[in-house]
């Protein structure tokens, strides 16, 4: 099966701000180094070649954005970075704003501090759940 290609041109038109700021060769080696975390060769979970190709771009998007910072989804002049969650809390006078994503297991907190991130580790449930593949032929237990 062949492996996912990077397409600069479409991880920029569809992370935009992050592409401003890591360039050509930032997004590169962020998709090279998603490939740790999804396998790209025959040997990925995933099989379809685009949904895998969206999840890389995904990975690489929480990659840049957990290098930056948060510097590329900051609105000027602000010194936050973009939310992760839903709004659970918001005050006018001197500006306060929380959000929350709800109870988070050791193993997503690492995706849930970007949306991208956070976007995968939603887009991957299928991935985490436990499928029965019965044996061929099946054997019906036979009691005497």
């Amino acid at each position: 099966m062949p492996s996912v290609p990077f397409d600069a041109q479409a991880w920029q038109t569809r992370y935009p701000a992050l592409f401003a700021t890591v360039g050509a060769e930032g997004a590169q080696a962020c998709f090279d180094q998603a490939t740790l975390f999804l396998a790209n060769d025959d040997t990925s979970p995933v099989k379809n070649l685009p949904r895998r190709a969206a999840l890389l771009g995904l990975i690489a998007a929480h990659l840049a954005q957990l290098g930056l910072g948060g510097a590329a989804t900051q609105t000027p002049g602000a010194d936050q970075p973009a939310l992760v969650g839903r709004i659970t809390s918001a005050r006018m006078g001197s500006v306060a704003l929380e959000a929350d994503l709800g109870p988070v297991s050791a193993a997503q907190a690492w995706w849930a501090q970007t949306p991208y991130g956070a976007a995968y580790w939603a887009a991957t449930a299928f991935l985490r759940t436990a499928r029965y593949v019965p044996g061929f032929p099946q054997t019906p237990l036979s009691w005497p």
